[in-house]
């Protein structure tokens, strides 16, 4: 460097060598023994450079065989080969691993450029020999992609690249060329190309997720469903989409089987980006990587909708009339057991009711089944709308129809119900130009006492339907002939009911409530009789049930309290100042809003003072709706109505609703009272209720005295007002007059 030569190791040893050889050979005329030895020296060093040689030229050798060796392994894994063509000798080379690619035993050479162009089809060889001659006249590397037709047949695509090397006088030397192998990477995107082409035009929703279970891609069809771009939710996890309705349960189901098998498919309730719900058919597989870990999920789903709602009309079909649309015998079946089942677990009732419609065979026979077909659609609709929403109306086939009442309490309900259907079904039906009429016979069968299986039922139910048809159709039976007599009496009171307002047969009867301070009488109590036609006088027990079933309650609880208030006015005409009027109430009149109306209707037509008129209420109904019970007594004791509370002890008695309610008395039911003398704990419940009202600041009535002994316990514990038969039972209006002024002192 700095523009000294520099000796390399090689050329200075040699140097080394030659002088040590001249030195010997000018040395021998001087010393004979140092001029061998110098000429010795000289030997070796040139027997040591040729050594150093030789081992250099066999390690190049070595590295050039390696590299060959490298370079034949590399073409081979890229599927390369290599030629060169010297131009000026035509002699042409191929690699090893292009007569493997071309298809060709080595031993036969590889031959020249036309056998080369002989192996190209007819289609592309003018291609493929139009890019080599340009190669020649643009003096550029060419590349051209075409098919080859190996020696055994076999069709290869091929990526062809050369270049041709000219001397200074622009003379073509060699052309150096390479041709890969490139049918399986043209295979390969072939079916990049088909599954991408599958992907995007699947009628199925697709979307992939990473490992971490977030959205990397979705197809058309996704969006389609979902109404979700891709730009709504890449980077997201799919769970967006969920409707909600899929139990966790399932998910946890689902992924475990993903997690153990790669794969799981079933079905889950979507939500579309507009809010809509429906159900898919979802398949999730995974693709992992070499570690097996999970790389990819890949789903891909369809909205079957249709195919649930065809399922859920074949399921109707199998399961309901095809004319009426009503249950058919089967789901009766299905329907009856389930219904048994619970009645059995809960030890309730389970009524049949079985339906046949008199005379029509005749309408069909003689107008048609077409007429007759209407005549059933509107039967059906007429039993449907006659019974409750949980009550199962069936048809059997032809005319025969079946009710199905659960959760049946009271048998006079099942009569009540079959007397509603026997009058809705025999009113007219007009059927085109025709006013048609019908009437069904009924026969009924309840468990568990008509049967403990739904056959048994069915078969007792259809019995009572023929004890019907011969008692004259239009008519219902129970299948136990007591209970036939005791609807038969509940229906024949309900009917006298009816026409007992409208014929004025109710009367008042009056007890009066005594004062144990003064021994006055405070109030008197209205209770209602019945002076029935034929039975005379009827007590209430026998049928304030059936009226607060009916809803005649209503009525004729607002007819007490008119004729009560009215009679208190009459009281107060005849100079009784001081008694007050007590009434009870129901249920459904405190469930009416009426009630306070009624209240302030009375008050002021009879010029009513505050605390002259006293409304009593049970437990059991002060507690069916304590909020609203709560609300209507607020507004009463505003219009200056006293409230009491009956036959406490026997109900809820909630002491946290007591405190609450407006009540100015409590009444003490007469089963603790009867107790008194005979019962130590109608005793101890006697005193806690005293003690109760009277820490509550409210007034302690005792109904049912009737003995002397209990008149002193109570005086003695402190009571405020008795009634019972000691002092007097229920009188007329007359009567009762007469004894507040016999107990009053009131003025004639």
């Amino acid at each position: 460097m700095s523009g000294r030569q520099i000796i390399k190791p090689g050329r200075g040893y040699a140097l080394l060598a030659l002088a040590l050889l001249v030195s010997g050979l000018l040395s021998m005329h001087l010393d004979y023994f140092v001029a061998w030895l110098l000429v010795v020296a000289g030997l070796a060093v040139v027997a040591w450079l040729l050594w150093s040689r030789q081992r250099n030229n066999q390690r190049v050798i070595a590295g050039l065989r390696q590299g060959r060796q490298q370079l034949r392994e590399a073409q081979r894994l890229a599927q390369i080969g290599s030629w060169e063509l010297e131009i000026p000798t035509g002699r042409l080379t191929w690699s090893e691993e292009l007569y493997r690619i071309f298809g060709i035993d080595p031993q036969a050479g590889p031959g020249d450029y036309q056998r080369f162009l002989q192996m190209v089809p007819a289609e592309d060889r003018e291609r493929v020999d139009e890019a080599y001659r340009a190669s020649f006249r643009e003096r550029e590397p060419h590349e051209v992609e075409h098919r080859l037709i190996t020696g055994s047949g076999q069709i290869k695509q091929i990526r062809s690249r050369w270049e041709t090397h000219f001397d200074a006088l622009g003379n073509p030397l060699r052309t150096i060329g390479t041709a890969q192998d490139i049918t399986d990477l043209r295979r390969m995107e072939s079916q990049m190309q088909l599954l991408g082409t599958a992907f995007h035009h699947s009628g199925e929703a697709i979307l992939i997720t990473d490992h971490d279970n977030r959205i990397v891609t979705v197809n058309p069809a996704f969006t389609t469903l979902t109404g979700y771009t891709l730009e709504d939710v890449a980077g997201k996890n799919p769970k967006l989409l969920s409707a909600g309705r899929t139990l966790p349960e399932e998910y946890e189901r689902m992924w475990a089987s993903i997690r153990q098998k790669g794969y799981w498919q079933g079905e889950v309730w979507d939500r579309r980006k507009d809010g809509g719900v429906y159900p898919k058919w979802l398949s999730i597989s995974v693709m992992r990587d070499d570690a097996g870990e999970i790389r990819y999920h890949i789903a891909h789903f369809t909205d079957v909708s249709a195919e649930r709602a065809a399922e859920a009309r074949l399921h109707h079909m199998a399961h309901h009339d095809m004319l009426t649309g009503l249950a058919n015998r089967f789901s009766l079946k299905e329907r009856l057991e389930h219904a048994l089942a619970v009645a059995r677990r809960e030890s309730s009732r389970v009524a049949l009711l079985f339906i046949d419609l008199d005379r029509f065979k005749v309408i069909n026979d003689t107008l048609g089944h077409h007429i007759g077909d209407e005549l059933l659609i509107q039967v059906s609709q007429r039993l449907r709308s006659a019974v409750r929403d949980s009550d199962l109306v069936a048809r059997l086939g032809g005319d025969e129809f079946v009710v199905m009442a659960s959760g049946v309490e009271q048998m006079s309900s099942v009569a009540t119900v079959a007397e509603k259907l026997v009058k809705v079904v025999g009113e007219p039906y007009a059927i085109g130009p025709h006013t048609l009429y019908t009437t069904p016979s009924i026969g009924i069968a309840v468990y568990p006492m008509d049967g403990e299986n739904g056959e048994a039922l069915m078969k007792n139910a259809d019995a009572a339907m023929y004890h019907a048809k011969a008692a004259g159709r239009n008519n219902f039976q129970f299948f136990d002939a007591r209970m036939n007599e005791a609807a038969i009496e509940r229906l024949n009171i309900e009917h006298a009911l009816h026409q007992a307002l409208e014929r004025d047969e109710f009367v008042l009867y009056y007890q009066p409530v005594i004062d144990l301070g003064s021994g006055r009488v405070s109030c008197v109590e209205a209770l209602i009789r019945w002076r029935h036609p034929e039975r005379g006088l009827v007590a209430p027990g026998l049928f304030i049930g059936v009226a607060e079933e009916t809803g005649l309650i209503q009525p004729i609880g607002d007819w007490v309290v008119w004729t009560a208030c009215r009679q208190l006015a009459a009281f107060r005409a005849a100079g009784i100042a001081d008694v007050k009027m007590a009434i009870n109430i129901s249920a459904v009149q405190m469930r009416n809003s009426s009630l306070p109306v009624v209240a302030h209707g009375v008050i002021d037509a009879y010029s009513l003072a505050r605390g002259d008129l006293i409304f009593e209420i049970t437990e059991s109904v002060a507690m069916e709706q304590p909020d609203e019970t709560i609300r209507v007594l607020d507004v009463l004791r505003s219009m200056g109505v006293t409230l009491a509370l009956d036959d406490f002890g026997t109900g809820y008695s909630s002491l946290s609703y007591l405190r609450m309610f407006a009540l100015d008395k409590l009444k003490l039911d007469r089963s603790f009272v009867e107790g008194i003398g005979e019962d130590i704990d109608g005793q101890v419940i006697c005193d806690a209720t005293i003690g109760l009202a009277h820490a509550l600041g409210l007034t302690l009535v005792a109904e049912g005295v009737e003995t002397e002994a209990q008149l002193d316990y109570l005086r003695a514990r402190g009571c405020d007002l008795v009634q019972g038969y000691l002092f007097s039972k229920p009188l007329p209006a007359l009567e009762a007059e007469a004894f507040i002024r016999q107990r009053n002192g009131s003025p004639g």
